[in-house]
């Protein structure tokens, strides 16, 4: 996300892009009025079909669940506004500036598109792919008609045989004449306008929100208009989050806001797990590193605090369990279970002499007797003679506490037992200002066997 020069996609590029285009979505040669029919039904009410029949150069995927839900939320609501808060490599720009505009002419609910990018060549270079599918794509043309007439991504500016007119500008221009004739645009899409410096500069994000909200918004017809906006939080500050609303803890998003946040990992499984395993996205990870990960793929910024420094979070390598002088497992429940509500965790800490270390970790939003189960297995897997003492804040132990733990142990066949702390502890600042000196002084080591664990991750 650094801010990198953009230029302008070679014409020739292009050219050989639209072939690609042609070939991949050509008429068959024995298709009849009959399939065809059958097809533009199926493909106006499944997104996802809509999308592997139509769009084959982008389909190496079924749709995770978030893109349907999007594009479908979408096209219920002429007043959509929506923002696509997607890792990286999740088909952001794909589905918001291609495949949703053309999903939306399908339907014939589109009049008019505007779309922003980090500058006029990122946004002529988005519209490129767009204008490639129109003009090219005759499988989309023969089932929804010929739609390219006049104009050139190249300038920014292209209109279909329907009058719809397609415009891109960059965060620091306005969208210039946008209506066609009595056709005013109906759909505006800002794509990934954040990078490393603009982050940084609060009164340049200011002025770019308020051209969106402003300029933009405001170019779109009173009458009904969706508005959607892709990237990841790269800063909790970025244009992005303040166009969603929450840029500090606990603030409220923007009122009737669409908010699709995807990590790339939740609850230990790939988002979109029909195009990328485990495996493949702990690789990125571990080649990444842990601070760029929490950015690209589960938008947490790494906002370095006035008491805790970066460098105080030291991973190595683990004495064995069996030196360890005492394991404890710590459980911070959480008691609702939606996508807002607060991460069930445990830390597995061990103590060798002076030094404590954090083994492993558990970090997401379940049920509580997933967060049980997996202290069984935890257990289980434990070296003979190493044992943990499971604990958790009396308050928290309440009834359906007891009730998911006796689920488990019968589940597993295993007698977990967690104890109750019942001491009195002075507020949660001032244990963490106590803790600063064993940060500080390198007596806090965590197990890099887990650096890239998903777990590990969110809880840090």
């Amino acid at each position: 996300m650094s801010a990198i020069t953009i230029t302008k996609r070679d014409y020739n590029e292009w050219l050989e892009f639209c072939s690609q285009v042609q070939n991949s979505a050509a008429v068959a040669f024995n298709d009849t009025e009959e399939i065809q029919k059958l097809r533009i039904k199926r493909a106006l009410t499944d997104y996802n079909y809509f999308v592997k029949t139509y769009f084959e150069l982008y389909a190496d995927a079924d749709c995770a669940d978030f893109h349907i839900d999007f594009a479908n939320a979408c096209l219920a609501d002429p007043n959509f506004f929506g923002v696509a808060e997607w890792a990286r490599e999740h088909a952001k720009s794909v589905h918001l500036t291609i495949i949703i505009p053309m999903w939306l002419i399908a339907h014939k609910q589109l009049t008019g598109m505007l779309l922003m990018g980090k500058n006029e060549d990122d946004a002529c270079n988005l519209l490129s792919d767009l204008q490639a599918q129109l003009q090219y794509n005759k499988l989309f043309a023969h089932d929804f008609g010929e739609q390219y007439n006049f104009g050139s991504w190249e300038d920014g500016d292209f209109t279909t045989k329907e009058g719809i007119r397609f415009l891109a500008f960059g965060r620091d221009q306005s969208p210039r004449g946008a209506r066609e004739n009595e056709k005013r645009p109906n759909y505006g899409v800002v794509d990934d306008v954040d990078d490393d410096d603009i982050v940084h500069n609060p009164k340049r994000v200011d002025k770019v929100v308020k051209k969106i909200l402003g300029a933009m918004y405001f170019a779109l017809s009173i009458k009904g208009a969706r508005f959607a906006m892709g990237g990841n939080r790269i800063h909790h500050n970025s244009i992005l989050a303040n166009i969603v609303g929450d840029t500090k803890p606990g603030a409220k998003k923007r009122e009737g806001i669409y908010h699709s946040k995807v990590k790339a990992i939740e609850n230990g499984k790939p988002a979109w797990w029909q195009r990328y395993s485990l495996q493949e996205l702990l690789r990125k990870i571990s080649k990444a590193g842990t601070v760029l990960a929490k950015q690209e793929f589960f938008h947490e910024t790494d906002i370095e605090g006035k008491i805790f420094k970066n460098k105080y979070f030291r991973f190595a390598k683990l004495p064995h369990l069996s030196k360890m002088d005492i394991i404890i497992g710590y459980f911070d429940p959480s008691f609702e279970n939606s996508q807002t509500s607060d991460f069930k965790a445990v830390s597995v800490w061990g103590q060798d002499r002076f030094k404590r270390y954090c083994i492993k970790r558990f970090t997401r939003r379940c049920e509580l007797e997933d967060v049980f189960e997996w202290m069984i297995k935890v257990e289980k897997n434990l070296p003979p003679g190493v044992g943990i003492i499971w604990y958790m804040e009396k308050q928290f132990y309440t009834r359906p506490v007891k009730k998911a733990l006796r689920r488990a142990c019968k589940k597993y066949k295993y007698p977990l037992s967690v104890l109750t702390d019942e001491r009195q502890k002075p507020n949660k600042y001032t244990r963490m200002v106590r803790m600063e000196p064993e940060y500080s002084s390198g007596n806090v080591v965590y197990n890099v066997e887990e650096e890239n664990d998903p777990d590990m991750v969110e809880g840090n």
